[in-house]
């Protein structure tokens, strides 16, 4: 029983481990602090032992969990959150940089429900475990970062 669930993280995390590492990204802007939440996530799963009802929020949940740990542990130094991606010009004509410093912008709480959202695709009912949070705040925070982020474009386009 215990093989099988090291064998479920290990796919897990072969399929999931970009997200995971843009998520941790998003919420350190550090690399190695992001890998490092993500180890710290993986390792507290693995002595777990078992599996929970949905895989998928609750990781991410340890994951969250883990950067907050080693928030109170260090203070990371800031990088992109988009700097694997392109740098060219983004849709709206903005660039990386641009939609990162606009993310940086946002409180944690809406940046954080953006990168879940758009980036790893969670639905609003996935990010809703994952930070324990009703479904309709979730959706709220979405909602009101996205408005801040097209204000923000149509300001830069204008």
């Amino acid at each position: 029983m215990i093989s099988d669930w090291i064998e479920q993280l290990r796919d897990f995390y072969e399929t999931h481990r970009e997200e995971l590492y843009g998520y941790a990204l998003a919420m350190t802007r550090d690399r190695h602090a992001a890998e490092d939440a993500i180890h710290a996530a993986f390792h507290r799963l693995l002595r777990r032992g078992r599996s929970p009802a949905e895989l998928r929020p609750y990781v991410f949940r340890c994951v969250r969990n883990a950067v907050i740990d080693e928030r109170r542990r260090a203070t990371a130094r800031a990088e992109s959150v988009l700097e694997g991606e392109a740098t060219g010009p983004c849709p709206g004509g903005a660039r990386a940089g641009d939609l990162d410093a606009m993310l940086g912008q946002l409180s944690d709480d809406e940046r954080e429900t953006i990168v879940l959202k758009v980036l790893d695709s969670l639905t609003f009912r996935e990010i809703a475990e994952a930070r324990r949070v009703p479904l309709h705040t979730a959706a709220s925070w979405y909602r009101r970062g996205m408005e801040k982020l097209r204000a923000r474009l149509a300001k830069e386009e204008s």
